[in-house]
């Protein structure tokens, strides 16, 4: 099985249409079992397109991005967490290509209002792995020093939700730096889960911000605060961070391929079959496809 936990902080980054572009070409190329995703952004004022889903909902637009690059159906499962920056429905979500047989959101926090930024809202799905049952958590967690929540209490919340004894992996962006608040990552530890980092038999150094971030704002040290977390111990292959600085250098050290389309090929994207060569850019009469 193959999991993604990642915050996209959603039409709050630079170059963004290219980046979704970046995550559904990974997603397409891993097969991820399920990706879990913070800060799934909508402006609270767009139409709705169904249910609570609004136009350009970032989830919504990155299924749409990624049936460009594979045929394999996914479903999805969003929830609005609270208002962010004034204009935004801030959610969780995540996405699976296993049908879903169960699914569920909910706060866990004491604080349950779209208007209180500590409100955090859940979102969970049961899928059918290989005969056993699995619970997925998307999570986005206040900061440990938050005055006015208690993380062990929120995570036990979230533990005992489905009142199940099926595993259950707690994913997303926990706000607790592993590296540099010790205390506050063994509280997490103490409510009976497991990092699915330590247990991996590969693993590269785990950091996932290296820079100064919203509620980090003066705190540009390298810090593990996104996490893969399991309710049992299990047997983990490999914990490995995508999107960061690191694999970005290392990718600028690949040669690029560029296909030259002449004016009779007219194609506004990049071919997602099976090729010898695979391209990173098309060159056309009229753009550059990325």
């Amino acid at each position: 099985m193959k999991i993604l936990t990642v915050n996209v902080h959603a039409w709050l980054e630079e170059n963004q249409m290219e980046k979704i572009d970046i995550l559904a070409r990974d997603i397409a190329e891993k097969q991820y079992d399920v990706i879990a995703m913070q800060e799934v952004n909508q402006l609270m004022n767009n139409p709705i397109i169904f249910d609570d889903i609004r136009q350009e909902n970032y989830g919504w637009v990155l299924l749409e991005k990624l049936q460009e690059y594979t045929d394999t159906d996914y479903y999805y499962h969003w929830s609005n967490s609270h208002i962010g920056f004034s204009k935004y429905n801030e959610g969780v979500a995540i996405i699976t290509r296993h049908k879903i047989k169960a699914e569920d959101e909910f706060y866990c926090t004491f604080a349950q209002s779209v208007r209180t930024i500590s409100a955090r809202r859940i979102v969970s799905i049961t899928i059918d792995y290989k005969g056993q049952d699995i619970e997925f958590y998307s999570c986005h967690m206040n900061l440990p020093n938050c005055e006015t929540e208690d993380m062990g209490e929120n995570l036990r919340n979230i533990l005992k939700r489905s009142k199940t004894d099926n595993l259950k992996i707690l994913m997303g962006d926990f706000n607790t730096d592993a590296n540099g608040n010790p205390e506050d990552y063994q509280n997490i530890l103490n409510q009976g889960l497991y990092d699915t980092y330590v247990l991996a038999e590969k693993k590269d150094n785990g950091v996932t911000v290296d820079k100064g971030i919203h509620g980090w704002d003066h705190d540009k040290s390298q810090k593990r605060i996104d996490y893969i977390f399991s309710n049992k111990e299990i047997k983990v292959k490999e914990s490995k961070v995508i999107f960061n600085n690191q694999t970005n250098r290392k990718n600028r050290n690949k040669p690029l391929i560029i296909g030259v389309c002449y004016d009779f090929q007219l194609i506004d994207y990049i071919p997602s079959e099976n090729h010898d060569i695979k391209m990173d850019y098309i060159v056309t009469e009229k753009n550059i496809v990325i």
